[in-house]
């Protein structure tokens, strides 16, 4: 006597297709809550952007090292008192990664630096002139009692330096190469007195 097979039932089959949804690429992840800043989420290896933990990395890497640098850059020894470091521009060649990203890698550095004794001793950070006379007209504020204009002050340019940013992609196909770079940049001769560099390679 021959049995037709019994057919699985319809919860069984339902919930097998929810699964294998589950594993197509693109899919949201199914981690939720709070996850560690050096972590990778399954949603995330299926950007073409840089993931979020390179730029976590490389915004640890380029205070730590310019901390180490610090007595072995000439011009930096040579200025009076403290060093003034000013947020300069991000260079953003990628086309698929927002500006934004690198902007808070470029906060995160000043942040690291601002809470380091040793660069504080050395060095005085500037916010962005046009950001400080926005919240200065709002608010009202005059620093120039003669004038009754805001004046953010100018910057001896033999003690100042620029922290700027330069990011690159080479892209083929699935696969994305990203360079990203950080240099110091003496106002007054425009030399590079430091410079680091972060490399990292995305199959998507």
């Amino acid at each position: 006597m021959n049995l037709k097979p019994a057919r699985p039932p319809l919860a069984l089959l339902l919930a097998a297709s929810f699964v294998s949804l589950a594993l197509l690429p693109g899919c949201e992840s199914t981690q939720r809550g709070r996850i560690d800043v050096y972590e990778t989420t399954e949603a995330e290896t299926y950007s073409d952007r840089v993931l979020p933990v390179a730029l976590t990395e490389f915004s640890d890497q380029v205070p730590q090292r310019l901390i180490a640098d610090l007595g072995q850059i000439p011009q930096l020894r040579q200025a009076e008192g403290r060093a003034t470091i000013l947020l300069g521009d991000i260079n953003n060649q990628t086309r698929i990664v927002p500006s934004s990203d690198f902007e808070l890698m470029s906060q995160r550095i000043r942040n690291e630096l601002l809470n380091s004794n040793v660069a504080r001793d050395r060095m005085r950070f500037v916010e962005r002139r046009a950001r400080i006379e926005r919240l200065a007209q709002r608010e009202g504020v005059v620093t120039d009692v003669e004038t009754g204009d805001f004046d953010t002050g100018d910057y001896a340019a033999d003690d100042s330096f620029w922290l700027l940013g330069d990011f690159y992609r080479v892209n083929r196909k699935n696969v994305n190469q990203y360079y990203m770079q950080f240099q110091l940049v003496h106002a007054a001769t425009n030399e590079i007195v430091f410079s680091d560099r972060y490399d990292v390679k995305q199959v998507n």
